[in-house]
């Protein structure tokens, strides 16, 4: 049984939705993954930055012939340099005529399966999501599955009471270097799912945390991520070794549907996903025993 990988993107917004994915796969050195970015809204042709951004890294990830020439801090620079001449030779703007700290600027968020190991790259904001395999087996009055983790730490400082972020891909000359994170993948049942996805979904400096009166904490809920946990647990509940990437793809695709129809999409959303192969074997054993109980 092999992993499954697909991307899906949509907004609630009548302009141009500013985000973008792509499903990346190197073939030379057997890795696969995606890439997601989300143009910043204040930024001047933001959705262009998201979009070249997440090509040319794509094209330089599948270009490596070695997995020792996987180096995200080299990657990220690339791009940056790509971006700067591509700005620069425009035929939809004049270089010189934008102000260069508020014009093409993206977060970048890039998540590949190395084998036995998942190779992370972030610069920006949005979520990075380590979810085990058994994490539909949670009671009703469990509101999240314990077992999933955000590992994504966002570039962003509190600022007049609004999240900004302090990191991120652009023409100016603000910090791009990607945040790197290397996790050993679980070589057991029931593996482990990871997803990324922008703050359309969900974000640590998005979701609001305060006081009330009597001064105590509070944390709000987020409705994005329940909703996700089932359209996923359905997902896999369904044969899941026949399930194609495009398969996949439709579910997030539903998913981020289902959003918008609740509206509770906020901004343009957009996910990836990686189901590792150890995850999709341990639910198709649970899907197959099912199917003996009921002949």
């Amino acid at each position: 049984m092999g992993k499954l990988i697909a991307c899906a993107t949509d907004t609630n917004k009548n302009s141009i939705n500013q985000d973008y994915c792509l499903v990346v796969e190197n073939k030379i050195i057997g890795i696969s993954g995606v890439i997601i970015a989300d143009g910043i809204g204040s930024h001047f042709k933001s959705e262009i930055a998201a979009k070249f951004c997440s090509i040319k890294l794509k094209e330089l990830v599948e270009q490596v012939q070695t997995i020792e020439e996987l180096n995200f801090e080299i990657l990220y620079r690339d791009v940056k340099i790509s971006l700067m001449e591509f700005a620069k030779n425009s035929d939809e703007f004049d270089f010189n005529m934008i102000d260069k700290n508020s014009s093409l600027g993206t977060t970048l968020i890039c998540i590949l399966d190395c084998g036995n190991t998942y190779f992370i790259a972030y610069s920006g904001n949005g979520s990075i999501w380590h979810i085990d395999g058994r994490f539909n087996t949670f009671g009703k009055n469990f509101y999240l599955p314990w077992n999933s983790v955000n590992l994504l730490n966002p570039h962003t400082i509190e600022q007049d009471g609004k999240a900004a972020l302090y990191r991120y891909l652009s023409l100016s000359d603000r910090q791009y270097l990607p945040t790197i994170l290397i996790l050993n993948k679980n070589q057991f049942s029931p593996g482990e799912i990871i997803l990324a996805t922008t703050d359309g979904i969900f974000s640590n400096d998005a979701v609001p945390i305060g006081k009330d009166s009597n001064d105590t904490i509070w944390i709000k809920g987020e409705e994005t991520m329940p909703i996700l946990y089932s359209q996923l647990s359905h997902f896999l509940s369904r044969n899941p070794k026949d399930a194609k990437a495009e398969d996949l793809e439709f579910v997030l695709a539903q998913y981020l549907s289902e959003l918008k129809e609740k509206n509770i999409m906020h901004d343009d959303t957009t996910i990836g996903v990686i189901i590792s192969e150890n995850t999709i074997e341990y639910h198709q054993s649970i899907y197959e025993k099912q199917l003996e109980n009921t002949l």
